[in-house]
């Protein structure tokens, strides 16, 4: 019954965490700002296979993707793919894959990262009509659920924890 009584002060603070919406730096966590865009876009500054890159946290996109139109800037080697695919606006018409690829975020890297490549144009247009800014790609729901990803909307910052 004593260590139950000990308990309940680790209980109320993780339920103080939970109802707060704290994330805390620890458990091997490491973090990095976002900026959230007037549509609710989330961006965050990577780098792939070394290059700068402006990315989008999506978790509802199951894959992480990169622009066809940044291959050559980002050294990337693509196969075609021959499943179908679609995004949230249309059908993917031409999908191609690439492997061993590196991402940097949250200040380390994700190395031999699998990418999905297609024509991000129509994602561009319209960021480009509504946020004045264009993006090199998608991190998607296989590198956020793998590094157990939270996302910290009142701390504008992504958590990855990188050492599993």
């Amino acid at each position: 019954w004593v260590s139950t009584i000990s308990m309940i002060p680790k209980l109320f603070n993780l339920v103080l965490i939970i109802f707060n919406m704290v994330v805390e730096k620890t458990n091997d966590y490491l973090s990095q700002k976002f900026k959230i865009l007037p549509s609710g876009h989330l961006i965050i500054n990577s780098k792939v296979n070394g290059v700068s890159a402006k990315l989008i946290i999506d978790t509802g996109a199951s894959n992480s993707c990169i622009d066809i139109n940044r291959v050559e800037a980002f050294k990337i080697e693509i196969e075609n793919y021959d499943e179908q695919a679609s995004s949230a606006t249309e059908k993917i018409k031409d999908m191609y894959i690439s492997t061993s690829n590196s991402i940097d975020i949250v200040g380390s890297t994700i190395e031999n990262s699998k990418l999905f490549v297609f024509d991000m144009n129509h994602i561009n247009e319209t960021l480009k009509k509504n946020e004045s800014t264009k993006v090199d790609g998608i991190i998607g729901n296989d590198i956020l659920s793998k590094y157990e990803g939270i996302i910290s909307f009142r701390e504008k910052k992504i958590y990855l924890k990188l050492n599993l």
